[in-house]
């Protein structure tokens, strides 16, 4: 093929850390199906983990040590010993610390970034062999949100969270562990502490969850208002409607403003009360562990111990709670990842699939029953038999059935009832790849790339010669105006060619087509977007571009079909008439009438 609908891929923000907290949580479905899937679709593009576990367990060591070696340096100096020892140690696990945590993120990034990266190309791969029905049910926004946002959302937990969850389960067992140690009755001040903030944090989630979701889909209101205004700023213009653009701009921000002020500020209350909470603990842990020390039970230094590790012990808690729910959210992501993963593929060639090295171009449709849905059929038992080498002209009411027709002929669908035919044999019975590289198409929709001006027209004809793509825009009629351009063929469009006129990008894809040189043409509205000069131009280089093959013509400008081998009119369905431009003149039915029509009463 040499053509396919591409849409533009969208730029896409990032969200740092301090955006993370309190947003809505989106939950999977299946938490631990889909971990267990993600495991084995990661397998052998996760070597190196072992290491992230050890350098965790060791990167929480300091956190469990450096408390206890400050209440032995304070022991040291309140018995008036030297403490200088004590102090190089303590240095000493600051500076393996630091060492520790460079290399833990040094090797989850490379490890994270790899797994990402296969999960990218898997993915990425699978929706290439998704058939165009795939496509056509779901917004092409959507997709790419879940080849970007939910890919980059499994990559911030591999490389952020996961290494952060590690080192606070192992700091938590080894703090409350030495706690215990220390003094039990201590510690279960300290816990029920962390009890609190624990249910406090739930309470305040709970709430501000509904806040934030509220914020994303008035957020998703404006950006479609925002995305609607400025790709169609011309109409708004044009109809003189700034006025309610901006109205409706300035309700939805608002809006935005008054949920998103509450949803921070009821976040906001979740960080101070735990300090709160934090500091009457220390008060709590303070007095008792005084009362302690003067009864002689604990000395000065396990006091200074017990206070650092009760500040430890309740922080990595909040974190955890914020990392579980960026945990979720990407898991949410992976489901959505596996749904287009599990989704079925074009079909495969059968084991005996016929190659196609020189189709001559008889096409028979034989009883075809065919609808997108099967409960609303666009085509009705339709029949027709075309030769090799006939220019076939396919006319009629929109949504009577004319691209359906091409769509399977290029089998971007299979029939529900019946059978298409090429050479005598059933399209599904040769091997798709080489199906389609029968076809040359000039869709009615451009689709243009960022490269070049040449590289668009060789699409589909890589290796093709500087000649070969100026003698293919000469046919086209593209010559003269990609010659005017700055860098003529070397011009680089952007876009999808926004810089050309429709009519232009429509030439160029119509150089495109002859430039493949196939067998069976398909010009599907391909005058569509030209002004009359040119398409008298278009229409001289289609008498040219489809003499001697077999050609399909859907055109709605009935004087670009009159030299047609044969004029199939399609309504609802159906063929109504069939015949040369003249016998449907003679016949006087609908396509006489609308010829007529659109030449003003005059043949």
């Amino acid at each position: 093929m040499n053509e396919r609908h591409v849409t533009p891929p969208a730029n896409m923000g990032g969200v740092g850390r301090a955006g993370m907290r309190g947003r809505p949580v989106e939950k999977p479905k299946d938490l631990k199906g889909t971990l267990a899937r993600l495991w084995r679709l990661t397998q052998g593009h996760r070597k190196g983990l072992g290491w992230i576990l050890l350098l965790s367990a060791l990167t929480s060591a300091s956190a469990i040590l450096s408390p206890l070696v400050i209440g032995e340096a304070v022991n040291a100096i309140d018995g008036g010993r030297p403490a200088q020892q004590i102090l190089v140690v303590l240095l000493g696990l600051y500076l393996c610390d630091w060492l520790v945590r460079f290399l833990q993120q040094y090797f989850m990034a490379s490890i994270g970034q790899r797994m990402i990266h296969y999960i990218r190309i898997t993915l990425f791969g699978v929706m290439k062999q998704l058939p165009l029905s795939f496509f056509d049910r779901r917004q092409h926004g959507e997709l790419m949100s879940r080849l970007t946002n939910d890919v980059d959302n499994i990559s911030n937990t591999l490389s952020n969270s996961l290494t952060q969850l590690l080192t606070y389960f192992f700091t938590i067992i080894g703090i409350l562990m030495m706690m215990l140690s220390l003094n039990v009755l201590l510690t279960l001040i300290s816990l029920a502490a962390v009890g609190f903030i624990f249910l406090l944090t739930r309470i305040i989630t709970r709430r501000t969850r509904k806040m934030f979701a509220e914020q994303q889909r008035i957020l998703g209101k404006l950006n479609g208002q925002i995305e609607e205004s400025i790709s169609g700023l011309n109409v708004v213009k044009a109809f003189c409607q700034e006025e309610q653009m901006v109205r409706q701009f300035d309700e939805s921000n608002e809006a935005l403003r008054r949920v998103a002020t509450r949803a921070l500020i009821w976040s906001g209350y979740l960080m101070p009360i735990t300090n709160v909470i934090n500091n009457f603990n220390f008060v709590f842990i303070s007095i008792f562990s005084g009362i302690f020390a003067v009864k002689g039970w604990i000395s000065i230094g396990m006091i200074s111990s017990f206070l650092l590790y009760a500040r430890q012990f309740s922080r990595p808690f909040v974190e955890i709670a914020n990392i579980y729910n960026n945990f979720q959210t990407a898991v949410a992501g992976a489901e959505r990842i596996f749904e287009i993963l599990d989704e079925q593929p074009e079909p495969e060639d059968a084991p005996d699939a016929i190659p196609l090295a020189s189709p001559k171009g008889d096409i028979t449709l034989d009883h075809v029953t065919f609808g997108y849905s099967p409960d609303h059929p666009i085509l009705k038992d339709v029949s027709i038999e075309i030769p090799a080498g006939t220019k076939a002209a396919i006319v009629g009411p929109t949504g009577a059935g004319k691209t359906t027709i091409i769509n399977l002929l290029t089998r971007f669908y299979d029939v529900n009832r019946g059978s298409i035919r090429l050479d005598g044999h059933d399209l599904r019975d040769y091997q798709l790849q080489q199906l389609r590289q029968c076809f040359g198409v000039v869709l009615q929709d451009t689709a243009l790339f960022a490269v070049s001006v040449r590289d668009n027209i060789r699409y589909g004809r890589e290796r093709a010669t500087q000649a070969q793509v100026e003698e293919a825009a000469r046919i086209a009629g593209a010559d003269a105006f990609i010659r005017r351009l700055p860098d003529g063929y070397n011009t680089v469009l952007t876009q999808g060619g926004a810089e050309l006129s429709q009519g232009e990008r429509q030439l160029l894809t119509i150089a495109r087509a002859v430039l493949v040189d196939a067998p069976i043409l398909i010009l599907d509205e391909a005058t569509s977007s030209v002004d009359t000069v040119t398409e008298q131009k278009i229409r001289r280089a289609m008498l040219k571009i489809t003499e001697g093959r077999t050609s399909f013509i859907i055109a709605h400008r009935l004087s670009t079909i009159r030299d047609s081998d044969i004029i199939l009119l399609i309504e609802g369905g159906r063929i109504a008439e069939q015949g040369t431009h003249e016998s449907l003149m003679e016949q006087n039915g609908l396509y006489a009438s609308m010829y007529r029509t659109q030449m003003g009463g005059y043949e």
